[in-house]
């Protein structure tokens, strides 16, 4: 049986006619009765009786319209979802980031997202919150997920998509072994190395120190140094503290380089925001943005 043939039963049986019928499908009348009579002849039984005013259905006729509509349907529905995976295989997703997790999260986390759909082409991208939301203004970007607060901002959706914790690093050495916390005096006592002015982190302090009044520009670090890497490196060698987001410093926590200890009497949970315009998301996009919003999805490098 072919889907031609429940296209033009269906035809039949809603115009009640043949030759209505023959007229829509511009076919002959003869052909539009040969094709009805083989699937009588497929199935056994008789699907129309023929009246004064044309053709009706029978018991059998009516099972056969209704399975035969949702045949057409799924059909339908198929064409459409194999459409759609054929234009996803030349779409593009540009996901912007902050610097934290861009560098530590979706860097190894798109791979996974990468595997489902292997024919897409993913950049990243990334900066800093404000390059982020103008790139999202400015459609060169689809989304982005950024660490810092973000303001409501006109047009754009902020979702959380995780969370994490502020720490403080230290070397793992017997002046800091035993130790379960620390306070922000101890760090501003112990040679504080921290990012520049301006950075995420930041901000992200300028928060996190509210219970204690203070801001960053108070902590007066010792030094200030733009990699986050190079920061890890030199408290790794002994040569001060820092405070960081956990997430940064996984890999150096799991080879027991450094040690992490909670920061007493300040706000140490962080979010991480996905945001976007729904207006401009591609089918895409939608579907990285359930992705990343499934628990356990996200691989942290």
């Amino acid at each position: 049986m072919q889907l031609g043939q429940f296209d033009l039963f269906c035809q039949v049986a809603r115009v009640k006619s043949f030759s209505k019928a023959a007229k829509l499908l511009h076919i002959s009348q003869p052909a539009i009765s040969a094709q009805i009579h083989s699937m009588e002849e497929y199935y056994g039984i008789k699907l129309f009786e023929r009246t004064p005013h044309g053709v009706i259905l029978t018991e059998a006729g009516a099972t056969l319209f209704e399975y035969a509509k949702q045949i057409l349907e799924l059909h339908e529905d198929l064409e459409r979802k194999l459409s759609s995976i054929a234009d996803e295989k030349n779409q593009r997703l540009i996901i912007g980031a902050t610097a934290t997790v861009g560098s530590h999260a979706l860097a190894c986390g798109i791979w996974t997202f990468k595997d489902k759909y292997p024919e897409l082409q993913i950049n990243l991208e990334i900066g800093s919150l404000q390059e982020m939301i103008a790139k999202i203004y400015d459609k060169t970007i689809d989304l982005a997920i950024i660490e810092c607060p973000v303001a409501n901002y006109k047009g754009i959706t902020k979702k959380s998509v995780f969370t994490d914790e502020l720490v403080a690093i230290v070397p793992n050495n017997e002046q800091w072994a035993g130790k379960t916390s620390v306070t922000i005096e101890e760090l501003t006592k112990s040679r504080l190395i921290l990012p520049e002015e301006g950075s995420e982190l930041h901000y992200i302090l300028d928060q996190a120190l509210e219970p204690l009044n203070l801001k960053f520009v108070n902590l007066k670090p010792r030094i200030t140094i733009s990699n986050s890497n190079a920061i890890k490196s030199a408290v790794e060698k002994g040569h001060g503290v820092s405070i960081c987001l956990r997430l940064t410093v996984q890999k150096e926590l799991r080879h027991g380089t450094l040690l992490a200890l909670p920061i007493e009497n300040i706000a140490q949970s962080v979010e991480y925001n996905l945001v976007y315009r729904d207006a401009d998301l591609s089918g895409i996009a939608k579907r990285f943005i359930r992705f990343i919003t499934l628990p356990g999805e996200l691989e942290v490098c």
